[in-house]
Order: structure tokens, then sequence, then C-alpha cells
């Protein structure tokens, strides 16, 4: 009986001098729970950054332009306007678009906040060579008349409304594009019309107008529903970033507009 004490006491003194290093093994063994090993090639997307705005796939910002209506696909000359007839002097091959006002409403109407608003028309091929431009106020007097030459190619004609015809604030006025297919019979007249109303922005708006460039002036503008100055400041940036022009005549129904060309026509005559 000594001996088989003595022979227990022994082995307990034995187990007791392993401890330590079963302990260490067994915690090498055991997987880590705190850092889990990630699986090759699976990444979770990083959160968005929902305080930046937003992007096109160029990097630059998307101006949309807050249309109140479904303008659809732009099939006429516009508000008032007529489409090619059989003596027409507008040519339209391939179901290309004819005479077409850029404009954020069927209806072709527009606010400015500016003197001398820019108007952007698509001219498509014609016969003729004699256009003219008139802008009357909701009284019917005649501010602005001028004529023109239409340009030689289809494209987008700018005109620019003169500081001399005094639009005042608060007052609307219509303007008529047309183009004179025949000048002893005025009415075979191809034409668009529209109607703009200059209003004020608030003293902070102005504010930040002053320093802003133009992406962000039309950003501003957009956001205010002012459409002149919107399409006039994007129009600005057609060359350096086409994107943002892209995306400002898709947001308004314009998308067949889109990589028409700029093109020159006759210098408006007083």
């Amino acid at each position: 009986m000594m001996n088989l004490q003595k022979y227990i006491n022994s082995l307990f003194k034995i187990a007791i001098a392993l401890s330590p290093s079963l302990i260490i093994i067994s915690t090498f063994s055991l997987p880590s729970l705190a850092q889990p090993t990630p699986t090759p090639g699976l990444r979770f997307p990083e959160a968005p950054n929902r305080d930046s705005p937003e992007r096109t796939g160029a990097g630059g910002r998307r101006i949309q332009f807050p249309s109140g209506q479904d303008r659809g696909k732009p099939q006429r000359t516009g508000a008032g306007g007529r489409r090619g007839r059989q003596n027409s002097c507008i040519i339209t091959d391939n179901g290309q678009p004819s005479l077409t006002a850029l404009m954020p409403t069927s209806d072709n109407q527009g606010q400015t906040v500016v003197e001398n608003p820019k108007l952007y028309v698509y001219v498509p091929k014609t016969t003729t060579q004699t256009g003219e431009f008139v802008v009357i106020d909701d009284e019917g007097n005649e501010v602005y008349e001028t004529n023109f030459t239409p340009p030689t190619q289809p494209g987008i004609v700018q005109l620019s409304i003169p500081t001399s015809a005094s639009l005042k604030t608060g007052k609307k006025y219509f303007w008529y594009f047309t183009l004179i297919c025949n000048s002893e019979d005025r009415s075979q007249d191809e034409y668009v019309s529209g109607s703009l109303e200059r209003t004020t922005l608030g003293s902070l708006l102005n504010s930040s107008l002053q320093q802003a460039t133009p992406l962000k002036k039309a950003e501003i503008y957009a956001k205010n529903k002012i459409w002149y100055e919107t399409i006039s400041n994007v129009a600005s940036l057609r060359t350096e970033d086409p994107e943002v022009w892209t995306d400002l005549l898709k947001s308004v129904g314009l998308e067949d507009f889109a990589q028409a060309p700029f093109v020159d026509f006759g210098k408006p005559k007083p």
C-alpha cells in the first residue's frame, strides 16, 4: 500500500509539471475568433459618401432640370410651330428632327433672371436664306425684332436678346423664331415660339452666384427652375465636359439633340 501511494504522488507531481506546456499547446491549437482570416478575392463594398454630389461616369456633376411635364420625343417644331409641309423650306431626311427650341417643357415656357437671356434652337436643313426673330410683351408690343441668315448645315444656334429690349422683372414675354420660306406668302413660314418671364432670386443666392463657377451656377439655376441661365451655363461647358450637356438635355426629354453641333449663322440684322 505504501508503494502504491508513492506511485500516485509521483504521477500527480509529473502532471503538475507538464500542465503549463499543455495549456500553451492547447492555446495555439484553437482557431482565433477575434481576427477571422478573410476569404481571398472577396471584399465588402465601401459605404457611399452621401454628402458628396451625384457624379457622372466622367466624374463631373450631373445637372438635371426639374421639368414639370413629360415633353416626350420632339416630333414637332414646338408650341405654336409648324412642321414641314409639301412646300416647306425645311428638309428632314431619315427621320431627323424638325425646327425645335431647346426648352424644358412642350409649351416652351421658361424663366430668366438677366436682361439679355440666351435662346437655343435646333435648325434643320433648310432652303431659305431668311429668318426672323421677334419678341413681344404680354400686351402685344414688339420689344425686339431682327432678321438673320439661317445656318448652312443642321445644328443648334444661339440667340441673345439684347439689353436694349429692356425686359422688365415680373413681366411675361413671347418670342418667335421663324424661317421665312416665301417672303410673298408668310402663311408658309416655319416657326417655333415660346415665352419667358424675368424673375429675381434672393440675395443669398445672388451672393452665391457671384463666386460660383459656371457648373455651380448651372446647379443653382436648375434647382430654382431658371431654364435660360441653366442651359447657357451648361452650353459654355459643352466642349470640356460634354456629359453635363447630355445629362441636362436628357433630363428634359431632349436627348436627341445632345450630339447636334453648335453652328454659326448669319449675324442678326438690325
